[in-house]
């Protein structure tokens, strides 16, 4: 098994992963974190015999929750031989990403899965909440008109950039990487211009993922619903629906669709597993009072002390205080009756928009 730098990455890798995950089309261009020219991303492998049979690809980053930085790693692009399946190779490369990741300081990593029953089996679990809607035919027509709405030019990339930065909830990114994944083959940006100004941008599509889906976008309601418009104008001569992810904390946004009847679906945001277990004891350092002391226990377990009590909690059931799908707060309600005290700023509400997914 062998960790490679993606400055250094066997070329074989790549093909393994656009052979099994793109039916032998190119994937490269689709992910500029991993592929691109000084990309801080990693490919994990397995060989046999000198031949590349198992691997997957991993990026640390930060997760930005209001003033809370939490460090994560996204893993993403398994691809195994299919004749050697069923013998623990795409487990074995994942897990080795997820040691990698937690060698590098992540407290958490995180995975985007079409199969997440395959995931689960092995100890992911499903962390944090997405909202999504759907425009179509029956509510369109409620979309304010697209005034100022444009294709985004390569001029627009600080403005979009620093519209992203608003988000109290997001991945901590440059403008330069922001730049560079607005690149990506299959998206399709538009921008709001108002009296000369950017005031919100849309995204939808990347490569071959998230097609016909607004996955990223910046600004107020009243400058980003325009763009959902232009979206739908363009997306309703191919499908008879467009998808819009809005994250747990836009409120407003959500209040808007719901009050148009678009049809809605509270799901996952990602699933998780744990990393850097004194990363995480940190984490919730930061997110408890001063009355509560935080240790780790072993290799998979932290322990709370209050003033009336203690709690162990295990790898599944931090995930599940930090931030649990669906905002569920039932195991961060029983660890405050254990402890003895309140946890306003527990569960967390992180969000990793679909530019920043691998």
């Amino acid at each position: 098994m062998m960790t490679t730098p993606m400055t250094s990455q066997p070329e074989a890798a790549l093909q393994l992963m656009e052979a099994v995950l793109r039916d032998g089309r190119p994937m490269a261009a689709e992910y500029a974190q991993i592929f691109g020219s000084g990309a801080s991303g990693h490919v994990e492998t397995i060989e046999e015999e000198g031949e590349i049979v198992s691997t997957c690809a991993w990026i640390r980053r930060d997760l930005l929750v209001g003033g809370l930085e939490l460090p994560v790693a996204f893993v993403g692009s398994v691809a195994t031989q299919v004749n050697h399946r069923g013998k623990g190779h795409g487990t074995a490369v994942v897990e080795r990403a997820i040691a990698r990741a937690a060698e590098d300081g992540a407290a958490i990593a995180l995975l985007w899965a079409d199969e997440s029953a395959w995931y689960q089996s092995r100890g992911w679990v499903p962390l944090g909440t997405e909202n999504v809607f759907v425009v179509n035919g029956n509510n369109a027509f409620l979309l304010p008109d697209a005034e100022g709405v444009r294709p985004m030019e390569a001029r627009d990339v600080p403005a979009v950039h620093g519209l992203y930065c608003t988000h109290d909830s997001r991945v901590d990114r440059s403008e330069a990487e922001t730049g560079s994944i607005l690149t990506t083959p299959g998206l399709r940006a538009l921008v709001r211009e108002v009296d000369g100004e950017v005031t919100g941008y849309a995204c939808v599509g990347r490569g071959e993922d998230l097609v016909h889906c607004v996955h990223e976008w910046g600004g107020t309601p009243e400058q980003v619903l325009p763009l959902i418009a232009g979206h739908w104008e363009a997306t309703s001569e191919e499908s008879d629906r467009l998808f819009v992810m809005v994250p747990e904390s836009e409120a407003d946004f959500t209040a808007y669709f719901t009050f148009i009847r678009s049809l809605g679906a509270k799901g996952i945001l990602a699933m998780a597993r744990i990393g850097d277990l004194g990363a995480v004891a940190r984490v919730f350092e930061r997110l408890t009072p001063e009355e509560v002391t935080v240790e780790t226990v072993g290799d998979r377990s932290i322990a709370l002390n209050g003033p009336s009590g203690r709690i162990t909690l295990s790898d599944h059931e931090i995930l599940l205080a930090l931030c649990p799908p669906r905002g569920d707060k039932r195991v961060t309600e029983v660890v405050e009756a254990e402890i003895g005290v309140d946890l306003p700023l527990l569960p967390i509400e992180p969000y990793a928009w679909g530019l920043d997914s691998i």
